[in-house]
């Protein structure tokens, strides 16, 4: 699955947040890129990384 993929299905979610929704239409496409193209890591720390939309980010559904 590419990360453009990714981010038209959440993009499409009906229960996605209108926060986060606008903070993805505002994204560069640089910006979308890296936040979609993997999902967050879970480290001997625990997970870190930038709050905001997509898998690879910090969000309310990254984190159950």
């Amino acid at each position: 699955m590419t990360w453009n993929n990714e981010w038209n299905k959440w993009s499409n979610h009906r229960e996605l947040p209108s926060e986060l929704k606008k903070h993805m239409n505002d994204m560069t496409e640089r910006e979308r890129e890296d936040a979609f193209y993997k999902q967050l890591e879970f480290g001997t720390g625990g997970m870190r990384g930038e709050l905001g939309a997509g898998p690879n980010r910090m969000n309310i559904y990254s984190i159950p």
